[in-house]
């Protein structure tokens, strides 16, 4: 006879006894069996993970690579080191003329890489004189107001923040890629900041205003870029 897991009650009540201890038994053996369906799909999709990461890296080339806000470069080989795939899917980034580019986004453990194809090969996406490898380090990251598939990524703790602004094809696969980045960052912190005191509120408020006035400025472009 077989049972479906999804249907845990049914195999309950087909074990129903007077016997509590047996009843007992059965629900932890179930949540036993359970866990180690979760432990084996885990394995299998971190097994998917690293094919897939290893199958951009085979098709990026081999002499592309990109210098990041904080100055340091971002090479190919940058994506296998170190790095964990959390999440990857075809994004779109908006230009300062008001374009949106195509892309292949790559979310790893501590960066999000936004490539484009060229030639059948990936390579690090142009966009503006802005860096396409963006570090989960005091990311900011803010929905697009009035666009519910857009999203802002700001570079925050350093004097001039960076923004860019990426669009997914609907506002439920934003919110996905809001949330796993969200948690990607808290996750980076929590290995980085380990005994070490956080940012305090008047750092959070200050980058706050410089992310405001970065939004500002960018409104005022793309308004003046339409007269």
């Amino acid at each position: 006879m077989c049972w479906s897991l999804s249907a845990p009650g049914n195999i309950l009540k087909y074990f129903m006894t007077e016997n509590e201890d047996d009843h007992a038994d059965v629900t932890q053996g179930l949540k036993m069996v359970k866990e180690v369906i979760a432990a084996v799909d885990n394995k299998v999709n971190e097994h998917e993970k690293k094919k897939r990461l290893k199958e951009v890296y085979s098709r990026t080339d081999s002499k592309s690579i990109m210098r990041m806000k904080s100055g340091q470069m971002f090479a190919r080989e940058d994506l296998l080191r170190g790095q964990k795939l959390i999440h990857d899917g075809p994004l779109q980034l908006k230009n300062s003329a008001g374009r949106l580019k195509d892309v292949q986004a790559l979310l790893l453990r501590d960066v999000i890489v936004f490539l484009q194809e060229k030639d059948q090969k990936y390579i690090f996406a142009s966009l503006d004189q802005r860096s396409t490898v963006i570090s989960l380090l005091k990311l900011i990251v803010r929905e697009v107001a009035n666009e519910e598939k857009g999203l802002f990524l700001i570079t925050a703790g350093i004097e001039k923040p960076e923004m860019v602004e990426v669009y997914a094809n609907s506002k439920e696969e934003r919110n996905t890629w809001m949330q796993l980045i969200q948690e990607a960052m808290q996750s980076m912190e929590g290995d980085d900041d380990e005994g070490v005191p956080s940012e305090n509120e008047e750092d959070r408020r200050l980058q706050e205003i410089k992310v405001k006035e970065l939004r500002g400025t960018e409104f005022h472009f793309s308004f003046s870029g339409l007269k």
